[in-house]
């Protein structure tokens, strides 16, 4: 979903409007409820969700300002959330203080409508489809605070996970709505052109990538040539001990911990998380044969999720050579490798 830029004309009402969310579902202490997506922000049920800026002390929304409570005027906006795709969609009614943009809304006041669960890896591709089985993820073992990971059956795979069901009706009667339609989920599609566009875009920034790292190959190799060539009042000495082995991942990208992916480029081979193993980057801290889950920004994080797969007879070449370690969760596997460094 596009960002709404805020300006000076974007007008004001107080009439009340319906849009379109995705949120995030946590389950603590056999509960259930809405979060949303880019803040830890939950809706409460049965209460309105009142907005708030954190940054300045005006009404919220406001002019000149990217305060409020975002929501699409149409369900097809929703395709284009991509790695921040939500576990829930539905409609949501809006009130109170409402600035009405081109592609929707942000208001003052909200509450879900209408909800469904989806698959979360199919929402980041940009298409709206039923959620069958149900995953959990937590940031810790110890923790009570568990993410709960919608799945259709494809991304579901062979692993035994439970069904979706039962959490969509508790989620339903805690928040005291109606499930959103089927007809309507099929609205959130990409649309073709968009995701065509984005394909040679992404085409276009790797073929760059791989000819700026070629020609830094070439000038750190000729570089090193002309300091190692003899000259007349300085002969070359040969270097005592044996030679530095290098690492075959020692020239990377520019990287940055705290972004939306994990890309990095041993040799001129580009690595891109794949969606069927998170839809966000999983990262975490080594201790002895386990890893405890950290957020990718904090630095006491060393390693990342390079991949994920069923810890059974199919497992095989789901690890790398450059896998660090290997942890399982429930009928899958983790395959960890070594945080790149900024």
């Amino acid at each position: 979903m596009r960002i709404l830029r805020p300006s000076r004309d974007v007008p004001f009402a107080v009439d009340a409007a319906d849009g379109w969310r995705a949120w995030s579902v946590i389950e603590q202490d056999g509960d259930v409820w809405l979060s949303s997506l880019t803040r830890a922000e939950e809706w409460q049920p049965a209460m309105p969700f009142v907005a708030t800026c954190a940054r300045r002390r005006h009404p919220s929304p406001h002019r000149g300002c990217s305060c409020g409570i975002y929501a699409a005027a149409k369900p097809e906006e929703l395709a284009g959330l991509g790695r921040i795709a939500g576990a829930a969609i539905g409609q949501v009614s809006l009130w109170g203080r409402l600035a009405e943009h081109s592609r929707g809304y942000r208001a003052e006041i909200a509450y879900p409508a209408r909800l469904r669960l989806v698959c979360v890896a199919c929402l980041a591709e940009g298409n709206g489809v039923l959620a069958t089985r149900i995953d959990r993820l937590s940031a810790s073992p110890a923790s009570p605070r568990v993410r709960l990971v919608p799945m259709c059956e494809v991304h579901a795979d062979i692993r035994s996970l439970p069904p979706a069901r039962e959490v969509e009706q508790r989620l339903l009667a805690r928040y005291r709505v109606e499930a959103l339609p089927d007809a309507s989920i099929a609205r959130v599609r990409r649309d073709p052109r968009i995701a065509l566009a984005e394909q040679r875009s992404s085409r276009r920034v790797l073929a760059i990538a791989a000819v700026t790292l070629s020609f830094l190959t070439l000038v750190a190799l000729v570089g090193g040539l002309a300091r190692g060539r003899p000259t007349a009042t300085q002969p070359s000495i040969p270097a005592a001990g044996p030679p530095v082995p290098v690492r075959d991942d020692s020239i990377k990208l520019p990287h940055d911990r705290i972004s939306t992916g994990l890309v990095s480029a041993p040799g001129i081979r580009v690595l891109l998380l794949s969606p069927r193993a998170f839809i966000e980057p999983q990262c975490g801290k080594m201790v002895r044969d386990d890893v405890v889950t950290a957020e990718c920004g904090d630095p006491r994080a060393d390693v990342f999720v390079e991949n994920a797969g069923s810890a059974g007879a199919r497992r095989g070449g789901t690890c790398s050579n450059r896998t660090k370690i290997v942890t399982r969760r429930g009928g899958r596997i983790l395959c960890w490798r070594d945080l790149p460094r900024s």
